[in-house]
């Protein structure tokens, strides 16, 4: 009898401590599922944003990027993941342009010669007609009056929309030959060009050469004779060491293309209204940043690059500007104005006109 009380007393103990464990367990498991359920609410709660440029880091058009980037979570702390391509990580401006379209990308940094080859828009073109814009802020001056919204209305049915736009520096040329100050100076140059109107129409109306050929492929062909020089954005010319090869730099910018912030038009609507508006917002901020800062501080510090290499740089005055002008205009305007159609052509015309008069 006494020995089964014995064996009563340890049963109910064994059933006390089985069950406070059992207890302590569920509390344990409910604790694990309420922080994994918390860490899942503020894993959804940030939004991933891809992007992917052809610029490497340090080159000032990626540090816009990074600059909006950070206006963003200035704005919104927190609420955006972002993963960022550079260098061409994700393929050539018109491959990243198509995963944007396509959705693969949320976006990415591409230029307007390179926006047409797979989205074919008229209005983007203006910034690669020779002459037609004087400089970076006749271009911000446009987009902000009406030139944004014609791209913007172009972009819709491709699914896109743009965020931003950076005008850092335009295009200009070096050369091996002789300094360039007038159309005969260029003539018989063999220039490689970038595969778009601007600098073919100017090359041809002055009676020079354009040559295409890969970018990789320019350093050698000018050390070589293959080419006479270049034409591309003045910031390339130094960290391309173009100028170890390339005794002449013209300061006559002969077009102003620059880069621009493409989105996927679904994706952004898919986003709260707070970080649409945010992401808007931080891009007038950019836009103001690279106007202000970025740009004059890179065309100072460029042209004094250029100069220390040892390159001869030549400006033209504005009277020779205006002869270049004339004479490309004469060449190939009504052409280009057929190409990009004549109501928007003639309202570019029309406003630059009222612009300049203020």
């Amino acid at each position: 009898m006494k020995m089964k009380k014995i064996w009563a007393i340890l049963l109910t103990t064994a059933m006390v401590f089985s069950l406070c464990a059992c207890g302590n367990n569920q509390k344990k498991e409910q604790e694990t599922d309420t922080g994994s359920a918390s860490s899942k609410e503020a894993s959804e709660d940030k939004i991933k944003i891809s992007i992917a440029t052809p610029c490497a880091d340090g080159n000032p058009m990626m540090d816009l990027v990074y600059y909006w980037q950070e206006q963003v979570d200035e704005i919104l702390p927190g609420r955006v993941e972002w993963e960022t391509y550079p260098n061409s990580t994700m393929g050539s401006e018109r491959e990243i342009g198509e995963m944007v379209m396509d959705g693969t990308l949320s976006g990415a940094l591409v230029g307007p010669s390179n926006i047409t080859a797979f989205a074919p828009m008229q209005a983007v073109r203006l910034q690669d007609m020779p002459f037609l814009f004087k400089d970076g802020d006749e271009l911000y001056a446009a987009g902000e009056e009406w030139m944004n919204e014609a791209i913007n209305k172009e972009c819709e049915s491709y699914g896109l929309t743009t965020i931003f736009y950076e005008y850092i520096m335009g295009q200009e040329i070096e050369n091996t030959k002789r300094p360039i100050y007038t159309p005969d100076d260029v003539k018989g140059l063999k220039i490689r060009v970038y595969d778009s109107p601007g600098s073919y129409n100017f090359l041809e109306a002055c009676g020079g050469l354009p040559v295409a050929m890969a970018f990789s492929e320019v350093y050698t062909g000018v050390q070589q004779g293959a080419i006479d020089g270049l034409y591309t954005t003045t910031s390339n010319f130094v960290p391309q060491k173009f100028t170890e090869v390339c005794k002449y730099h013209t300061k006559l910018t002969i077009t102003n293309l620059g880069m621009t912030m493409l989105f996927n038009l679904d994706t952004l609507n898919s986003y709260p209204q707070d970080l649409q508006d945010a992401m808007k917002e931080a891009g007038k901020r950019t836009e103001k940043y690279c106007q202000e800062v970025v740009s004059p501080d890179t065309k100072a510090k460029t042209y004094d690059d250029i100069a220390a290499a040892g390159v001869e740089i030549n400006e033209v005055t504005e009277e020779q500007y205006q002869v270049f002008a004339d004479q490309v205009s004469d060449y190939c305007y009504e052409k280009l104005r057929e190409d990009v159609g004549s109501e928007l052509w003639d309202k570019c015309i029309n406003w630059l006109e009222e612009y300049r008069a203020r």
